[in-house]
């Protein structure tokens, strides 16, 4: 369901997804409300799941991750339990940035950072095994980011 937000609050929210560190002063003014008001509605969000996580976003390459994947995952088997499994095992893995349950030929998609080629190749064979339920995977290789982001625009 849904959270019911009001244009304050959607204010808020385009500003701190474009920069989680201003200052609560900052948002105040920017959003025209005291910043006691600013740090409450920042708090509900929080406290209602609409924020669910601030982070530093890094550029992969500057860290030396410098292979991404695109990866359309098809599972031996369609069974909740199974995809359960998969989902977990996916959301242990560090180099797995996101993992979708996708529509179409494929039930998964993930995008995941890897060192090179290598390193990846490592990730595969281990990974994507029919031990754990995977009949066949596709890679595509990102080649350059035209645009990366997390921001959902509000209006």
């Amino acid at each position: 369901m849904s959270q019911i937000l009001d244009d304050i609050d959607k204010a808020i929210l385009n500003l701190l997804q474009d920069d989680a560190t201003l200052p609560l002063k900052t948002v105040a003014e920017q959003v025209y409300v005291s910043i006691a008001t600013a740090q409450r509605r920042i708090q509900a969000l929080i406290s209602n799941g609409v924020i669910t996580k601030q982070v530093a976003i890094v550029d992969p390459n500057k860290v030396g991750y410098g292979l991404t994947a695109v990866v359309m995952i098809e599972m031996a088997r369609s069974n909740t339990s199974m995809q359960h499994r998969f989902e977990r095992l996916m959301n242990t893995q560090p180099q797995v940035m996101s993992c979708y349950e996708v529509s179409g030929d494929a039930d998964f998609m993930l995008m995941v950072n890897a060192k090179n080629m290598s390193d990846y190749h490592r990730f595969t064979t281990g990974l994507l095994t029919y031990e754990n339920n995977v009949r066949n995977f596709k890679s595509q290789f990102v080649m350059n980011f035209t645009k990366s982001g997390t921001k959902i625009l509000l209006d």
